[in-house]
Order: C-alpha cells, then structure tokens, then sequence
C-alpha cells in the first residue's frame, strides 16, 4: 500500500485527504495516516488476509457503530456515499476511521480504561448480530489444549516451547473454570483491552481501539485480559498482582463481578496468554516455516498464572 492508495480509498469515504504517512504498530493490518484539506486526521486501514474474514471485518465494525452511540471513547468507522463502512479492492478490505490524538501504551491510565471497558460491555449488552463470532472458554481451553498437543507433534516445532507445561496449565484451568461456566456473565467483548489500544490524553482514555478480537464470550474474558496487560510493567515482565487487582476493582466500579468471576480471574488470564501462544505460532508460521516469534512470552505466563492463584484469591474484592 502507498501513500496514493491510501489518499485514493480516503477519497471514497468522503476525504479530500493531502498527504498520507504510514503510521507503525499492529500485528497483521496496515494503517496510514491521512491529513485534509481541512486540518482533519483520518487513518485508513487495510486489513491483512491473515486471521481476517469477510464476516470478522463486518461485525467488528458493526460492534464499533453500536457502541459508538453510547460510549463516546469508541469512535465510528466513516461510511462511504453507499452507506457501507468497508471498502473492498484486490482481495483486501478497506477502512477509514478517525484518528484521535494521543498516546498509547500507557499503563497509568489502568482505571481509566477498566471503566471504559466496563462502561462498553453494558453498552453492548443489547447488541444481537445476526451471526455474532462467539466461544467460551470451557470451549476454547479445550481447543487451545489439542492445538499445543497438535503442535507438539510435529518435528519442527516439537522442542520449539515447553508444550507439556502448556497442555498442563490450560488442562488446570479448564478442569477449574468447568463447574463455573453455565453461571459466568456474558457480554460482546472488546478481545484484547491492551494499552496498546488505548489512547490516552490529558490523563484520560479518549478512545478504545482495534477490534480485531471482538466476540461474544464471558465478560470476564475482557476483565482478565485487561488486568493481565495493564498488570505488567512491561511486555516481559512478571505481573505485578497490586496492579492487576487495581484494574479489576476499577472494573467493578461501573459493573460488580461476581464472586465465582472474580475467583475465576486468573484461569481467564490463562486463557488469554495461551490463545496469543496458539496465535503467534500460527500466524508466524505461515510466514516462515518453523518460527514460533515471541510465543515462549506467553507461554512462561501461563505456568507464573497457574501459580498466583492462591495468591489472587486471598486479596479482597
């Protein structure tokens, strides 16, 4: 993608757009960020093949128009002169969204964004797509416990990761999270609440970011994951249990958990970080036969996860 393609699908969306610089970050798709005639900034995004579906794109964006009415932090995608918020051209598809100015991969704003996060799960609760991507996580631990038993299987990733020790936590939490699962909270959930995905200005989160993962599952998916990423100080570094704690109980400040989801916060952790394990793998080794990136990050969390929860459950609500 150039800077003419991304002024040219700027264009069907409405933007007399006059200059054109792509923007760094995300994992599969390409972002560029357009300057109008006006002054105004807008990013078009192309979505990579990898991982994306006609369908993922559609509901992801039908997720940011809903929630768009009722939490000021998710901003709409623009729609083009038919209506329709997506482009599609050469076997991809096309976006255009605002651009909100700040920074992103702040971890002080933790409670600022638990809340928003809160705030955009009690505005989605009447959002009922025709085909909503979906799971659980009693079903998706069990799925995530094949992959790594798949994967390790097979010569040229066998002695890549630890599998045995992955199999191991995600059979642990899924054996914990079974009794559980018929009375967790569903919600649309945002997938992956990371700082990365929040943009943060004059110490307040002004925007929720990158749907990508968005899908309906139990809410405290969301509250774990989000826990789990503000929680560490860096991207390598062990969670800090203080600072996951805090923006679990920012979270329940606009929505309370329940006793069973709070005991439970841990095992969605677990969850999380093996799905990034399966996902890396998967989408590096696409790319170049054998490579498993930064898988062993998450892989290592998985087994820190399993052994903080006795601690996390002797920590007050």
């Amino acid at each position: 993608m150039t800077a003419g393609d991304a002024l040219r699908i700027a264009a069907r969306f409405g933007v007399d757009g006059i200059a054109a610089n792509e923007l760094g970050g995300g994992w599969v798709n390409e972002n560029w960020l357009v300057e109008s005639r006006k002054g105004e900034r807008f990013v078009v995004r192309r979505y990579d093949r990898l991982h994306v579906t006609r369908r993922a794109v559609f509901f992801e964006h039908a997720i940011m128009l809903h929630a768009a009415q009722r939490v000021p932090e998710v901003r709409p995608p623009l729609a083009a002169a038919d209506g329709d918020t997506i482009v599609f051209e050469d076997g991809r598809f096309f976006a255009v969204l605002p651009y909100v100015a700040g920074r992103t991969g702040d971890r002080g704003a933790a409670a600022d964004a638990a809340r928003v996060l809160a705030r955009f799960h009690l505005a989605l609760a009447a959002f009922r797509p025709a085909r909503p991507r979906a799971a659980r996580s009693v079903g998706a631990l069990a799925w995530l416990r094949d992959r790594f038993l798949r994967f390790a299987a097979q010569p040229h990733l066998a002695r890549k990761l630890d599998w045995d020790a992955l199999v191991v936590g995600v059979t642990r939490a899924l054996t914990r999270v079974l009794p559980h699962a018929g009375r967790l909270p569903l919600a649309t959930v945002h997938g992956d609440p990371h700082p990365d995905n929040v943009v943060v200005a004059d110490g307040r989160v002004r925007a929720l970011l990158d749907f990508d993962f968005a899908h309906e599952t139990e809410r405290l998916y969301d509250v774990a994951s989000g826990a789990d990423a503000f929680g560490r100080a860096v991207e390598g570094a062990p969670l800090d249990l203080a600072a996951a704690l805090g923006f679990a109980n920012a979270y329940q400040a606009e929505a309370r958990l329940t006793d069973e989801e709070w005991e439970l916060v841990p095992d969605l952790m677990i969850r999380r970080n093996a799905f990034l394990v399966w996902y890396i793998v998967s989408r590096h080794g696409q790319r170049a036969f054998g490579d498993v990136g930064n898988a062993d990050r998450y892989a290592r969390r998985v087994a820190e996860l399993d052994g903080l929860r006795a601690e996390w459950r002797r920590r007050p609500a």
